[in-house]
């Protein structure tokens, strides 16, 4: 099909997932693995054994494990992400004219296959995130030649979220994905990975799912488990020397590896390095580079060390330089050719209303209305605002407390004392393993109020509801002359829970 002017260029759009955004199941009985909350039993007693399972089959390697789409539930696991599904995006490519085929995206043993001629054609790349990103990427390569063979002579555009951007350029780098893609939309991806990963190689997750979960060992088991994938590896921080000692030297995590359990561990690190010293952060196609700012976000670590040199602690050092997961010096990629901040967390900027309006204008309307045309794009309003809840999960009843400073972007940075600051809680979604629906009305919002001598910080709270579930806390700043700054952050209400069986129910509670 011949470009005319005023029209989008032919194209298949690809979306490519972050780390743990693609369900995985099993390949004989075609059970979802990671994950499908509705296999999470209602009786407490009887989560033991499902987790147990859990840990049992995702495990690395796996090879009964298989993609089986993108992830449409929110992932909950602090302290890597608190992650919108991604049906929302789905829902945006759709409204934007995008043919998307639901089983595809969201699980299904369907191909959408054929060419759509008169519709813009969207395709999604489910993967199994725990294997070597290179392997992920030769499999992306093989199914965009696929996809191709639908829509000859068409270019690809890529868009992909967190570690989805390092499978897409692995692809395009080092794999021939060159040759065929010309546009890359990055969204809070890494070129030189993130602290939260060696947080999480290193403690495992603090909470997964629900905080009762933790009753189970959580944060040993856990640790256990990202060990054994590969690419968790290839996302720790290769470039900059974020782990020091004591004495302020640097500790240098692909070193001897002495941190880990054994051998087959250090050859992922090894591998890991690797990956990361051949990719840099090279980028051949058009790229625009999403990225969050204003969140607190680990960016460094102290190590302490025992005497044979194991490590017994790392304590983390937080900056508001980065989206939550990823620093901002490694989500904003040197190379792309538009790189644009806005104040939004890692789990959900790929929903925000500002980066679809930007994604929209990119894919769609700069085409129609004329490839000269330049869109402005409002991101910081000359602020700095960091918004955050005091936890992650609170029990009915209990303070919600929450803070947010706000600096202009000055130098040096102003504290600005004439802000209006209100936030409304909102249910999202009910907690794994929780009978409990929607509650008839939301919680009251609140307003933030200035803290007295400390000028630019603001606090408030409310109280926390009776009806479990995960809940949205979104944010609307006003300072007068500014446009308002929205920001949205995700908590848990959830009761304390008994998991002791009733007599003679017969289940063990197991251990951590």
């Amino acid at each position: 099909m011949a470009k005319t002017s005023g029209e989008v260029p032919p194209h298949i759009l690809v979306f490519v997932p972050g780390y743990m955004g693609s369900k995985l199941r099993d390949r004989n009985t075609k059970e979802v693995v990671w994950i499908d909350f509705s296999g999470v039993p209602l009786l407490p007693w009887k989560w033991g054994p499902w987790l147990e399972r859990l840990f049992e089959m995702m495990a690395y390697p796996n090879e009964d494990l298989e993609p089986a789409g993108v992830m449409d539930q929110v992932i909950f696991v602090p302290p890597w992400a608190k992650q919108e599904h991604y049906n929302r995006l789905y829902e945006a490519l759709r409204g934007m004219g995008y043919k998307l085929d639901e089983r595809q995206f969201f699980g299904g043993d369907g191909d959408p296959g054929g060419a759509d001629e008169s519709k813009l054609n969207c395709y999604a790349f489910p993967y199994d995130w725990r294997q070597d990103n290179r392997e992920s990427a030769r499999r992306l390569a093989r199914a965009v030649e696929r996809w191709r063979s639908y829509h000859p002579g068409a270019e690809v555009w890529i868009i992909a979220h967190s570690n989805g951007g390092l499978v897409a350029r692995w692809y395009t780098e080092k794999e021939g994905g060159k040759e065929f893609v010309t546009r890359l939309f990055l969204m809070g991806s890494p070129w030189d990975g993130t602290p939260k990963a060696m947080h999480l190689a290193f403690g495992g997750f603090d909470t997964l799912f629900r905080r009762s979960f933790n009753l189970f060992g959580i944060a040993e088991r856990t640790r256990r488990l990202v060990r054994t994938f590969p690419s968790i590896y290839q996302l720790i921080p290769f470039q900059n020397p974020f782990l020091v000692n004591l004495d302020n030297e640097r500790v240098d995590p692909f070193g001897h590896g002495t941190w880990l359990d054994d051998e087959g561990q250090r050859g992922y690190l090894e591998e890991g390095r690797r990956f990361n010293e051949e990719l840099g952060s090279s980028l051949t196609p058009h790229t625009v580079c999403f990225f969050g700012r204003r969140q607190m976000t680990p960016t460094s670590g102290r190590v302490r060390l025992a005497a044979n040199n194991a490590w017994e602690h790392i304590e983390w050092t937080d900056s508001e330089e980065g989206d939550g997961t990823i620093p901002a010096r490694s989500a904003d990629n040197p190379e792309a050719e538009e790189r644009i901040p806005y104040p939004v967390n890692h789990g959900n900027i790929y929903v925000d209303e500002d980066v679809l309006e930007k994604l929209k204008f990119e894919l769609i309307d700069r085409h129609r209305r004329g490839a000269g045309e330049v869109r402005a794009v409002a991101v910081s309003q000359n602020l700095t605002v960091v918004f955050e809840p005091d936890r992650d999960t609170y029990s009915p009843g209990e303070s919600v407390g929450m803070w947010a400073t706000l600096h202009t972007n000055d130098s040096p940075p102003q504290p600005v004392t004439n802000a209006s600051i209100t936030v409304q809680p909102a249910w999202y979604e009910p907690l794994p393993g929780s009978s409990s629906g929607r509650p008839a009305a939301d919680p009251a919002g609140a307003r933030l109020k200035a803290v007295a001598g400390e000028a630019g910080r603001y606090e408030g709270d409310f109280t926390a509801p009776d009806a479990e579930g995960y809940y949205h806390l979104r944010a609307t700043v006003r300072v007068k002359g500014k446009l308002p700054v929205r920001l949205e952050e995700l908590i848990a209400i959830e009761p304390p829970v008994d998991i002791t069986p009733p007599a003679g129910d017969g289940v063990t509670t197991p251990g951590a």
